[in-house]
């Protein structure tokens, strides 16, 4: 069993979230072909913390992920998360538990698909699929179309249609995604997310950093009360590699939140640890 240092695009992308693992979206996956190294298999702890303002209370929410490679343009990841929120001497916790697949279709089209379950609507959506359409328009640049259906029950559902477009160069990539959301009780609102990423000099380790501005709060609250407003967020995330197969992942995010009933922020921070394994 032969480990190398973490440093792959694909993996970095798909593993972390440093925002709400409500409805960030990712950037459009880099096809395979795009790919030098992809891990066999990769495994990922992660635990977030986020306190808001005001009476607001705070969240924490952990996460493990299984991901493997089963053929050579083919990806499927199992995820289990526990969520527990505080807020005016109420406490409510929730698990979810996720599966995902990447495929690989030719040389420049792929496809991503998640489907999730969690015992209530609390803090995670109780049923939720996710699928994304990339196609690799060639020089490195990537556009993605994509869907998610929400469901936080009580009547309480959530569709989105999102497009954006990556484009990945030597050391580097840019990325940005339009989200367009339709909620049941809310109506319809927007989100942006724009996203850099730099390689260390060696490849060995990156930096990454989303900034994202909208005019929904399902962005960045899983709460299925909260009222709709305006929210901006930045997040800075660094992976650090520590040996041979082995990284540490830590990040920060701020988000500030102005709703009609007041304004607030959240300051969050995550650490993460991941294990690849390659053939």
């Amino acid at each position: 069993m032969n480990y190398v240092s973490v440093g792959g695009g694909t993996i970095a992308l798909a593993c972390i979230n440093l925002m709400s693992s409500a409805a960030i979206a990712e950037a459009p996956r880099r096809p395979a072909h795009l790919t030098p190294a992809t891990a066999r298999s990769t495994l990922n702890f992660k635990i977030e913390y986020t306190d808001f303002s005001k009476l607001y209370g705070d969240r924490v929410v952990a996460s493990s992920e299984y991901r493997r490679s089963v053929a050579k343009d083919t990806q499927v990841a199992f995820t289990v998360s526990a969520g527990r929120k505080r807020a005016g001497g109420d406490t409510k916790n929730a698990t979810l538990a996720s599966a995902a697949i990447d495929h690989d279709w030719s040389g420049h089209l792929s496809t991503h698909t998640v489907i999730g379950l969690a015992n209530n609507g609390s803090i995670f959506a109780k049923r939720q699929i996710v699928t994304d359409l990339n196609y690799a328009l060639g020089n490195g640049l990537v556009g993605t179309i994509g869907g998610r259906y929400a469901d936080y029950g009580n009547g309480n559902s959530v569709t989105t249609w999102s497009a954006g477009a990556a484009y990945y160069f030597r050391g580097a990539s840019l990325s940005y995604r339009y989200n367009l959301l339709d909620s049941h009780q809310l109506g319809r609102s927007h989100a942006h997310l724009a996203s850099i990423r730099f390689a260390d000099p060696a490849g060995s380790g990156s930096t990454q950093l989303w900034v994202g501005r909208g005019s929904s709060l399902y962005d960045v609250s899983t709460s299925p009360t909260a009222v709709a407003g305006k929210f901006t967020s930045v997040a800075v995330r660094r992976q650090q590699p520590i040996a041979s197969g082995l990284a540490i992942n830590a990040g920060v995010n701020r988000t500030w939140y102005e709703t009609p009933t007041g304004s607030y922020r959240g300051l969050g921070v995550s650490l993460g640890l991941t294990l690849a394994r390659f053939p």
